[in-house]
């Protein structure tokens, strides 16, 4: 499709058009039948998706499809070899679109000479495949106890999380979606969601768009840095990539919000980490619970030996595949050794109960994920070896043009900001101050929409 049809938050379409008519047709139905106004909202969700690319659509609607129906059979009583079959189907999709290409080349460069199949990565296909995994597990659990089609449906493709989360949960929204007086308008929650998006479209559009370019000149020019210019990338990809996702999640909520409609917080202040343990517990927090309920406690249930041992094979087990689950390439698998191992290494320091001042282990937690990051960010190894060579005395040239004060405003909201929803929760009031400001912010964020720029993690 044509880049100028699709609609991001972030775009004119979305803010002048769409959202509008979602909301006053969802509101407008939802006063004479919630039926009807779940059916409009299904409907504008997979013409959302589908506005992307609608050659995808369908292999969304087979994918709800597929699962509620092996949902249906797990439910009826043969848990495991239903269970185990709708795993295989969701992997199998996933495993093909996302990682087929990768094998492959691994294959060839083993000798296979198999060509490598040019395979087009759906959007949304990790989110939307892990959220019905989770729901699988949830059935196979006993912890499902009905379905229904429609929410089932829009459970799934509810445009806010669609394209790169948060990730939901079947429990959460099932009672969410019956609840009385979903369909009513809230003001409260209107305006109280409207900030929430309004904070996370100035950190896209204000800060991580601004970042982008000199991201891209340094990783792309990495011979050319010295040490100050390949630490300078380095530390602008961080900045860039937080409130390039930190900001899509908070859209993603304030958006549920305004529909009355809650859904799980995905970031809390992970900079303010002082270990990575607990950044993860901060970072992409609906990936790293998905993940500790599907694969580390079950391993820590059934894995042998002593508690320390399980743990730290659980542990690894679980980090590595949160790091390979961000994409195929073997920067995402040094990307996850290092994470699984650090994670690993977390644990066992914690174990011998060393000690670590705070303000030494965040900046350890901050140096280790400022490193990581030069591998997750880069084109391949190579890439990643040259910035990491930079970072250790390059001899080149420092980056041009980085707007400083820029940054110096980022570092400050990182370091002394309340997270999103907390200063929406604690200090938002519906007054003329606060309302101005909103306003004078959003309208200062759509002056800035003057070109087209995805979120980061739609490659994801």
């Amino acid at each position: 499709m044509q880049e100028g049809v699709r609609v991001l938050f972030n775009s004119y379409a979305f803010l002048f058009f769409f959202l509008p008519m979602v909301l006053v047709v969802f509101f407008a139905l939802g006063r004479r039948s919630a039926q009807r106004a779940h059916v409009w909202l299904l409907l504008a969700s997979l013409a959302f998706y589908g506005f992307w690319d609608v050659r995808f659509l369908p292999l969304l609607l087979l994918s709800i499809a597929g699962n509620y129906f092996v949902s249906g059979r797990i439910l009826a009583g043969r848990r495991l070899p239903w269970f185990l079959l709708g795993l295989a189907f969701d992997l199998g999709l996933l495993g093909y679109y996302k990682y087929l290409g990768f094998f492959v080349s691994v294959l060839d460069a083993a000798g296979a000479e198999i060509p490598v199949p040019q395979v087009v990565l759906p959007l949304g296909i990790s989110f939307f495949t892990i959220t019905q995994v989770l729901f699988l597990y949830d059935c196979y659990a006993g912890m499902v106890r009905e379905r229904h089609l429609l929410d089932y449906a829009l459970f799934v493709a509810f445009f806010p999380h669609l394209l790169a989360g948060p990730i939901l949960y079947h429990k959460q929204m099932m009672a969410q979606f019956r609840q009385e007086g979903l369909t009513r308008i809230c003001w409260e929650n209107v305006v109280r969601g409207g900030a929430l998006f309004v904070i996370g479209l100035a950190k896209k559009v204000l800060l991580a768009d601004a970042f982008a370019p000199f991201v891209a000149q340094g990783f792309s020019h990495a011979a050319d840095l010295s040490a100050a210019g390949a630490w300078t990338a380095a530390g602008l990809y961080m900045l860039q990539l937080y409130f390039d996702f930190s900001g899509y999640s908070d859209m993603a909520v304030g958006l549920s919000r305004m529909m009355n409609l809650e859904i799980p917080v995905n970031f809390n202040a992970p900079y303010r980490a002082a270990s990575l343990i607990n950044f993860w517990q901060r970072w992409h927090i609906s990936l790293t619970n998905a993940i500790t309920a599907c694969v580390y406690l079950p391993l820590l249930r059934h894995l042998s030996g002593t508690m320390f041992r399980r743990t730290m094979i659980a542990s690894f087990v679980a980090f590595f595949i949160v790091g390979i689950w961000h994409g195929a390439g073997w920067t995402f698998v040094v990307f996850a050794l290092l994470h699984a191992t650090g994670i690993v290494v977390n644990y066992v320091w914690r174990y011998c109960a060393l000690p670590c001042p705070r303000w030494l282990g965040h900046v350890l937690t901050l140096g280790f994920v400022l490193v990581t990051m030069v591998v997750f960010r880069a084109a391949d190894v190579a890439q990643a070896g040259l910035v990491l060579t930079a970072m250790l005395g390059g001899s080149g040239q420092m980056l041009a043009g980085v707007p400083w004060a820029l940054v110096a405003a980022a570092v400050v909201i990182l370091a002394v900001v309340p997270p999103s929803q907390v200063l929406v929760a604690r200090f938002f009031r519906r007054d003329v101050v606060w309302l101005a400001g909103l306003l004078g912010l959003f309208v200062f964020a759509v002056l800035q929409l003057n070109r087209y720029s995805e979120f980061l993690y739609f490659q994801f």
